[in-house]
């Protein structure tokens, strides 16, 4: 087996470790992208573990990169690229899809989107959450705490948690972001280490689960929460999802669920003072993961699936027809050596906007770019799959030498429409209908404009100073401000930590409407 995933690198290294130390074998690869310096080694490295074994799959846990699924494509089109998703609830529409169109098969979390890989010829598979039960298990210990939750700080998680605490009910927390909420530093545990989270699951009389994203109100899907709370025999206390009763998860038999603050509250009560009913729910929902939920049964079932799913569904790309219009004197990627894509590239001073109606995407080169083929695969695939007028991809913004990342979001621009027309061309592709009417430009209403988006940044633009600036200001990542700041202050560059300060403060009044 090869895994390619976060190993050493990345907050979610626990997923590949997990998952390896379930079903790999001392022989395995694992290829953490993050460490490696160019392809040359990742190629390298396969290429001489394939000489003494006998590999048939690569499994990835998809983060980013399209460039590394053409790459193991090309150099060894014999392994079988199973891509592992591990929150399809909310990374579909704008990530999970489009790495997808590159997998011979790719396993998903959410089982109602199942429906839509079919639509779109992708060999999909619905592999929920798991757990490792060397990983996450039972520790012996004296109910110290109440009630704990560990986690994010954010959405209506916040609420619920202070809807407890108003309540005289004593709760702690751990993790990333409660210490920044207003009020709520003393009840902050701090951040967990592996073993110490095992003991506090162990010591809590109810552990919290909840299961939104920070994207969704309601849930369909199930987090690996629940498999690791019931793997360590802990009680928990969960926000309904549909997946639950699917992967035999009944309330008050392996689990409770809650519906609304008042149930909520009325089952803390009653669970705190009822110690014999938690310890018979606890265990029975620690029966259940070892015996139905663990990695191993998971990867199991996709492969005793995976043949006759290839055989029923080869993996192929579909033929898009796009026109590229360009500025004269503009440096790009694009080529038209792609049998997936059949592509016209015109002069902008031409009459272009003839004959658009058999044409999947247009896209306005005015700028010099790294645009590549694979951005508009991408792009023009997010159009006719979602019958958009426009799809937006996010990019690298340089200028000079500098480049930096600018990851819009579709919440952001959903809020304020009027944003995407500090886009520059380049991130955005135009329907043919659209661009008969319109051209590559957003003269229409953009608020009436069905919109889709692409989370990849797969190509870089080189703008102004002036214009990169204002991006920045709009767009920029709030972990890179404070790096920068963290930089800036080390360093006495006081100029620099005003100037920041003053464009966070600039953000935030422009995000509020001020």
């Amino acid at each position: 087996m090869i895994f390619i995933g976060p190993e050493l690198s990345d907050p979610h290294a626990h997923f590949v470790t997990n998952i390896v130390s379930c079903i790999g074998t001392d022989d395995d690869l694992i290829i953490d992208l993050y460490c490696v310096a160019d392809w040359d080694e990742i190629r390298d490295s396969i290429a001489n573990h394939l000489e003494s074994n006998d590999e048939r799959y690569v499994i990835y846990n998809a983060y980013e990169d399209e460039d590394f699924f053409i790459y193991i494509k090309q150099s060894f089109p014999e392994l079988k690229l199973i891509t592992v998703f591990s929150d399809d609830e909310w990374r579909h529409a704008n990530y999970d899809r489009y790495l997808a169109l590159y997998s011979d098969i790719s396993t998903i979390t959410d089982v109602s989107n199942y429906e839509r890989y079919e639509e779109y010829g992708i060999n999909a598979c619905y592999m929920p959450w798991a757990c490792n039960p060397d990983e996450f298990y039972p520790v012996s210990e004296v109910k110290k705490y109440d009630v704990t939750f560990i986690g994010m700080a954010y959405g209506p998680r916040i609420k619920y948690i202070r809807f407890l605490i108003a309540k005289g009910v004593d709760v702690r927390v751990f993790g990333r972001g409660w210490n920044h909420v207003s009020g709520m530093k003393k009840y902050w545990g701090g951040f967990l280490s592996h073993e110490e989270m095992l003991h506090v699951i162990s010591q809590s009389k109810i552990n919290l689960n909840f299961l939104w994203t920070s994207t969704t109100a309601e849930a369909s899907a199930i987090k690996g929460r629940v498999m690791e709370l019931a793997a360590c025999r802990g009680f928990q206390l969960s926000s309904p999802a549909v997946d639950l009763e699917r992967n035999g998860f009944i309330d008050k038999e392996n689990i409770v669920v809650f519906h609304g603050k008042e149930d909520f509250l009325e089952k803390v009560v009653h669970y705190l003072n009822e110690a014999g009913e938690r310890e018979v729910i606890a265990q029975n929902g620690y029966q259940h993961v070892l015996l139905h939920h663990t990695w191993k049964q998971r990867f199991q079932h996709v492969f005793e699936n995976l043949d006759s799913a290839l055989n029923a569904h080869p993996s192929e790309f579909k033929n898009y027809r796009v026109r590229v219009v360009m500025k004269k004197g503009v440096h790009h990627q694009v080529t038209l050596d792609d049998k997936r894509l059949d592509i016209e590239m015109v002069d902008e001073e031409t009459e272009w906007l003839k004959c658009l109606d058999r044409v999947d995407g247009v896209i306005h080169l005015t700028h010099d770019s790294t645009l590549n083929n694979e951005a508009i695969y991408m792009m023009a695939f997010g159009l006719v799959a979602d019958k958009s007028d426009m799809v937006a991809a996010n990019f690298y913004v340089g200028y000079k030498e500098s480049r930096k990342w600018i990851r819009f979001k579709d919440r952001q621009i959903e809020r304020r429409r009027d944003l995407l027309r500090l886009l520059p061309r380049e991130c955005l592709m135009f329907s043919g209908d659209y661009a008969s009417k319109h051209g590559c430009s957003l003269q229409a209403d953009v608020r009436e404009c069905k919109v889709s988006y692409i989370e990849h940044p797969s190509f870089g633009v080189k703008l102004s100073y002036y214009w990169t600036r204002k991006l920045r200001l709009y767009f920029a990542h709030h972990r890179d401000s404070r790096s920068l700041l963290r930089k800036y202050v080390r360093g006495f560059k006081w100029g620099k930590v005003f100037s920041l300060g003053m464009d966070k403060l600039w953000q935030k009044l422009q995000r509020r409407g001020l």
